[in-house]
């Protein structure tokens, strides 16, 4: 048996034991305590503090697009959304079914707006409805206190005032897509909130960076159901810059109501700067339906018009330069030094190169004529004459140096740079050689010499002053630099000039019947018909052949004659005649600049050609 001092002697030792492992427990937990809330206690506090605050981005207000004289070409506008925080799933869905039945929702859109729920994790926003009524926002209002995570929202909807008018220059904004997206990957945040739009067109996407201005930040209190209490803190965004643009509203306006029914485009810009007034092409959209979101029947009948609402003509459509290139090639053959101003060919109605018969309009022909009546009576033969003395080379060194074969700079999304050939470039595109038939078309602007109305207009603006004019449609805080020089005879300009005088003034011109002599504000320019297809029987009636085989009609002026000011450029598609159907509403074009901006006269009421 165990004495009793032996018993004690084995219970005070387990007494020790058990004390040494209750003390070495302490210690473990007080060295755990320690660290929990002295060296890690900064990091748990802003875990906490994650958890109990979210942190939203708030969207910036768009900056406005103002005309020359402050005039809103582009504004936003007060736009009522319904916003969800998402929770708990059945509680959220719940919510959800209820907000359907206030706004009356369709069941494919409760159908999509759910499996979106769905997937969002909780505490983030998902946007329900936008343009509401203002009976849809009192009826959610009413119901606020029984739709928890529902909040309204009086957002910025973008709206433009002139609508078709000036659709294709302005643009539209337009929901951010995949694409978007994976293009700027820093602003995803701001990207992806609930109907966040950019610009998809026009100026609205050439100027994006500045127009969209800085996202501000929200710090919002959540509750443990995921869903916000109060607002904690708030870094309001900054809006987009204001921005005015060189475009004259009123200008603009009555560009695209003179074209009435045609299909076409004209652009009407300052010589001395580049300042374009107007740029328009009809027929066009509404980008108001494009911004709010485009209903597929509204789109279905765009796609369907033949005459390309979609297209903006002045910078994308590419033609035919016809006559209204005859500049380039008379200025080619002066500088050449292959005619003088006093130089005569004679014009029997008929052209050969070798035995090929290359035929003048006029097919009595125009007898003697010297380059500045050949411009003015638009003389194929003459012209014909100079692209075989001078080749394609001299032509196409011309051409490009007064804007053709590439873009012009303007900046606005899919601008075309034309076609100016040359041997190269056949061989390039075709495995070709160059033969000298293609020179002899290419003299009058047919072949394979195609531009956009603003590359006629860039061109004019330079024959007017001898300078490398550069189109813009913003104003500059400060301005440039005088543009360089052409580095071409100013002689040599001043016959040119004076050949497009006498399109427009002399008896001989062929837009003599079509133009503005209203005393000191003469217009110059030239007319020009691009063949759509060959027709085998000259002087067809356009009239009888289906709309889409017309010619189309081309005219490029400047205004006033004397001190060259603005520069206009028109394209009716299928419009027939250059002097018939181009030439009258350019006439206007200027006639409406000059009164706006010279005090001269009004254009005319009736549409008619001078007499």
């Amino acid at each position: 048996m165990r004495t009793t001092h032996e018993s004690q002697r084995i219970l005070t030792r387990r007494a020790f034991a058990l004390g040494g492992l209750q003390l070495g427990i302490g210690s473990i937990l007080a060295s755990r305590l320690y660290y929990l809330q002295f060296v890690k206690a900064e990091t748990y506090r802003t875990m906490a503090e994650d958890n109990r605050v979210n942190l939203q981005l708030l969207a910036p207000e768009r900056g406005l697009l103002l005309d020359r004289n402050g005039i809103p070409l582009a504004e936003n506008r007060a736009n009522h959304r319904v916003l969800m925080e998402r929770g708990e799933r059945d509680q959220s869905l719940s919510v959800l079914r209820d907000v359907a039945k206030l706004l009356k929702l369709s069941p494919e859109a409760q159908k999509k707006l759910t499996e979106e729920l769905l997937r969002l994790p909780r505490g983030r926003t998902l946007l329900l409805r936008e343009y509401l009524s203002w009976d849809e926002v009192a009826a959610l209002e009413f119901h606020s206190p029984r739709l928890p995570g529902i909040s309204l929202d009086a957002g910025f909807m973008r709206y433009y005032p002139l609508v078709d008018k000036a659709s294709h220059l302005i643009g539209f904004v337009g929901a951010v897509t995949d694409k978007d997206l994976a293009r700027e990957p820093e602003n995803k945040g701001l990207l992806k909130l609930p109907g966040y739009k950019i610009g998809k067109d026009g100026i609205e996407v050439m100027l994006e960076e500045q127009l969209r201005g800085t996202a501000g930040m929200l710090h919002m209190e959540m509750n443990a159901h995921g869903l916000p209490v109060k607002e904690v803190k708030r870094q309001p965004p900054v809006p987009g810059k204001k921005t005015t643009l060189t475009i004259d509203a009123e200008l603009q306006t009555y560009a695209a109501q003179r074209f009435g029914e045609e299909s076409g485009a004209a652009i009407i810009m300052r010589v001395d700067n580049g300042d374009v007034l107007a740029l328009t092409s009809v027929p066009a959209f509404d980008p108001n339906r494009f911004s709010m979101g485009i209903r597929s029947d509204y789109w279905k009948e765009l796609l369907a018009n033949k005459k390309n609402p979609l297209m903006n003509k002045a910078t994308a459509g590419q033609y035919p330069p016809g006559s209204t290139y005859k500049m380039l090639v008379g200025l080619a053959a002066l500088e050449a030094g292959v005619i003088t101003q006093s130089s005569r060919v004679y014009c029997p109605g008929h052209f050969f190169l070798g035995n090929h018969r290359f035929n003048c309009w006029k097919p009595e022909g125009h007898g003697s004529v010297n380059v500045v009546e050949a411009i003015a009576k638009s003389c194929d033969t003459f012209f014909y004459t100079m692209a075989q003395r001078l080749g394609i080379d001299k032509i196409a060194e011309m051409s490009r140096r007064f804007g053709l074969g590439e873009p012009t700079g303007i900046g606005l999304p899919h601008e075309k740079g034309g076609i100016m050939p040359d041997e190269q470039w056949k061989r390039q595109r075709y495995g070709q050689p160059w033969h000298p038939g293609d020179t002899i078309n290419c003299g009058i602007g047919q072949g394979y010499v195609i531009a956009t109305p603003m590359q006629l207009a860039v061109m004019v603006a330079r024959l007017c002053t001898g300078r490398h004019i550069v189109p813009r449609l913003e104003i500059p805080e400060k301005e440039d630099k005088d543009p360089k020089t052409l580095k071409v005879d100013p002689q040599h300009l001043a016959t040119i000039q004076q050949g497009m005088d006498a399109v427009c003034n002399a008896q001989m011109g062929t837009a003599y019947w079509y133009t503005l002599r209203e005393g000191p504000f003469r217009m110059g320019g030239k007319t020009g018909t691009s063949q759509v297809r060959r027709i085998l029987i000259r002087g067809q009636d356009q009239n009888r052949i289906p709309w889409e085989q017309r010619h189309h009609a081309l005219f490029v002026g400047y205004a006033p004659v004397e001190a060259p000011k603005y520069a206009c450029a028109v394209i009716v598609e299928h419009g027939g005649g250059g002097a018939s159907a181009a030439a009258p509403v350019a006439r206007d074009l200027l006639a409406k600049t000059l009164q706006l901006y010279e005090n001269g006269p009004p254009p005319p009421e009736k549409l008619t050609p001078y007499s």
